[in-house]
């Protein structure tokens, strides 16, 4: 039988396995972990555990499902490993690959793949699962805290591309702050203002027009985000009134996600979006390294959709 391991790191250090559980792993209901345990299905240090055994840091968690019990969707599993250092991997993700387990994903996201080869890899910031693009894990906690912190001071420069509709003619930065639409329907929806508002965050974005397509008026830019704030490109462009083409939530109908969570991909909603993923992609990513005094810049694959419908694209980015 198949087991899954899960490496025990801040801030779950200290809790109960039952907690821990429940917090990381919501696909299943407090009384299925809760049956799952008394099956002596959860083991931790490869021994067998009650629900209010303590962690600690390092502890091992390991998972023995039973077949059929979670159906989990189908994911991009074709990553590449874009260049490892002692400390640090970086990795191209795919769209429809989930960072972690999350949901209905359990077994299929890029860090369950991933921890197969390299037990006890930490991400250092994360994508979204439709966002494909290089994405940093730490080998160590050290490691990890060193970056995070480049990552605060704001000392970690990283590029997207997006195919968003319309034509975008100039550049433009937009000043302004992020957070929770209060009223829209989504939960997780998040809106860009150019005015403080309560509870709002401050965001600053850089947008480069890169390309055009007559045809399909679409328009290939390349994003600079400042800061790092939850769905900052997405609420940013919807803002200019140029959405990324596939974008469910921050779209030109809001209904389209919810569309989506009622009824999956139809051909109808594939057709109003345009791709069936958001056109949403982390390039690139740099810092300096002050220990090596060295410049890490590490460049993703492009998107095919960028080959496809902006063949020329290479030609205006350095």
């Amino acid at each position: 039988m198949t087991t899954y391991q899960s490496f025990i790191r801040p801030p779950y250090v200290g809790k109960t396995v039952i907690n821990y559980l429940v917090q990381k792993f919501p696909y299943h209901s407090l009384e299925e972990w809760e049956f799952l345990i008394s099956e002596k299905r959860i083991k931790v240090q490869g021994e067998v555990v009650y629900a209010e055994k303590e962690l600690a840091l390092g502890d091992i968690l390991e998972y023995e499902p039973i077949p059929g019990r979670i159906t989990e969707p189908e994911v991009d599993g074709n990553y590449t490993i874009l260049k490892e250092t002692e400390g640090f991997l970086f990795v191209d993700k795919p769209g429809n690959l989930p960072m972690h387990p999350a949901g209905r994903y359990r077994t299929k996201t890029l860090l369950s793949f991933l921890e197969k080869q390299y037990p006890k890899i930490i991400p250092v910031h994360r994508l979204d699962r439709e966002t494909s693009g290089i994405v940093i894990f730490a080998k160590s906690e050290v490691s990890r805290k060193w970056l995070q912190k480049k990552f605060e001071a704001r000392e970690v420069f990283k590029e997207y591309f997006a195919i968003v509709l319309g034509r975008i003619d100039k550049e433009q930065r937009l000043d302004g702050f992020i957070g929770k639409d209060i009223h829209s329907k989504i939960r997780k929806k998040m809106v860009y203002s150019p005015t403080v508002f309560p509870n709002s965050k401050s965001c600053s974005t850089l947008i480069i027009p890169i390309s055009y397509n007559t045809k399909k008026d679409m328009s290939l830019v390349l994003v600079r985000p400042v800061t790092g704030r939850i769905h900052q490109i997405r609420a940013s462009l919807l803002y200019l009134g140029f959405p990324i083409v596939g974008d469910k939530m921050y779209g030109k109908r809001e209904t389209i996600f919810l569309d989506f969570v009622n009824y999956g991909m139809t051909e109808s909603l594939k057709e109003e979006l345009g791709f069936d993923r958001q056109m949403l992609h982390a390039y690139s990513i740099s810092y300096m390294d002050d220990r090596e005094n060295q410049v890490i810049k590490v460049s993703s694959l492009p998107l095919k959709e960028m080959e496809d419908y902006f063949p020329d694209w290479k030609n205006y980015v350095p």
